[in-house]
């Protein structure tokens, strides 16, 4: 067992079977919607959902900049009640933020959406705020390599969200009553994460202190354009296709969020590895690992698409199933950018993220000017925008794996005598 534990066997393990049963979970969220939504509301509760996963971009920063500072506390003996605090303290403070900004852009949301009114948009800052708080829980439970917890915080969030849309589906609820239960979800996920951190950290959270918005601000420039380029399908599709098109489009959306999420555990677990070893062993590995999942997904989808159609979406999106497998493959792209971006930003380097930023501009100029007359000229420019992120990543994964292997050691990109690899983002 202390082998395991020491090689990551057991993490590894449990942090799959809770971000897969997490995953599970949100696609159950999904199923529900496909099944008790008009075409027209599933393209906009799609949509939506895709916003509240690019207005959580802080929390995911928030994750990473908190597993970083926490495990670095404890490798040094430091007061981990105080990092946990911290942690929980930045989390509210980019919670507040990231709702007053939500506020503040609902007029937009509401043209680019064609939203009947605006109690959708703002909602979606009660979902957004709250998740914020729950990330930084994540990333102290993941800094402190407490995976039980984080698996199960996982999945709860997953439940909650669950048993939110269900309790909608069955009330018959539109879009703003699915909107709202969604919040609710958000606001139950958070205050269990403020009861798994413990009492010590709260106490010290509400101690005046320093907090950590700083680093996460930088952070953001890579987790930032990884959540919105893969998260631009739905909103994209709402605003250029028509509604029903848009609703089919929202259905196959799934099988990208699936491929995109499920191998996530992967680079879960070697991140820390990542942000206090040097070489590229790990990140070989979790390349590796998440292409032949990838790998695995695609082909599992190309001799079942028309049965994995029927189940998602049911008979009325039977005839999408010759998009599944691109949808798959979607995903299966941005699952690997995810691998590089950590990888980078574990050496507290944000230049990946710019060229991820790069990429989603280039699709929405491109979407926008010429390839928005049906879903599937939509998916195939996602596809291209995939492709070419993971191709720049697999480039400078094999240039510091050649001078790894020639006994250089390669920081940040940058060659002997260069700043600290370890150096706070």
């Amino acid at each position: 067992m202390v082998r395991m534990l020491r090689t990551g066997t057991v993490p590894a393990l449990l942090i799959s079977v809770g971000t897969m049963t997490a995953n599970l979970l949100g696609y159950g969220f999904f199923l529900v919607l496909n099944r008790t939504q008009t075409s027209e509301n599933l393209g906009a509760l799609v949509a939506l959902t895709n916003l509240a996963v690019i207005g959580a971009v802080p929390a995911l920063a928030l994750q990473l900049v908190v597993a970083r500072r926490v495990a670095r506390a404890r490798a040094a003996d430091g007061d981990q009640a105080s990092a946990g605090g911290t942690a929980l303290r930045t989390g509210t403070v980019v919670g507040g933020a990231m709702i007053l900004l939500t506020c503040v852009l609902a007029p937009i949301v509401i043209w680019g959406l064609h939203l009947d009114g605006p109690t959708p948009a703002l909602l979606l800052a009660l979902v957004v705020g709250p998740t914020c708080l729950t990330y930084a829980v994540l990333g102290d439970l993941q800094g402190t390599d407490r995976f039980l917890a984080l698996a199960g915080l996982y999945v709860t969030v997953g439940l909650s969200r669950l048993l939110a849309g269900v309790l909608a589906g069955l009330a018959g609820w539109g879009v703003t009553g699915v909107m709202a239960a969604i919040a609710a979800a958000a606001i139950v996920a958070a205050l269990v994460a403020m009861l798994v951190v413990g009492a010590p950290a709260a106490r010290e959270a509400l101690r005046r202190g320093p907090s950590w918005h700083r680093p996460v601000l930088h952070g953001m420039t890579a987790t930032s354009a990884l959540l919105v380029v893969s998260s631009l399908d739905a909103p994209l599709a709402r605003h250029f296709l028509d509604p029903v098109a848009a609703g089919e489009f929202a259905v196959l959306t799934i099988f990208s969020k699936a491929a995109l999420w499920a191998p996530a555990f992967v680079v879960t677990v070697v991140y820390s590895r990542m942000a206090t070893r040097r070489g590229s062993r790990h990140v070989g590995l979790a390349v590796t690992a998440t292409a032949a999942i990838v790998a695995l997904g695609i082909l599992l989808t190309m001799l079942l698409r028309q049965p994995l159609a029927l189940l998602v979406g049911g008979s009325s999106y039977a005839h999408l199933a010759g998009l599944v497998p691109l949808f798959t493959a979607i995903g299966g792209m941005w699952a690997l950018a995810q691998v590089f971006v950590y990888w980078r930003l574990a050496r507290a380097d944000h230049r990946f993220g710019l060229l991820l930023w790069v990429v989603a501009i280039a699709v929405i100029v491109t979407v926008a000017v010429a390839r928005h007359d049906s879903a599937a000229q939509l998916a195939w420019t996602l596809f291209g925008g995939g492709c070419a992120v993971v191709l720049v990543g697999a480039t400078l994964l094999a240039v510091a794996m050649r001078r790894h292997r020639a006994g250089e050691v390669l920081v940040g990109g940058l060659v002997p005598g260069s700043p600290d690899p370890d150096a706070d983002v």
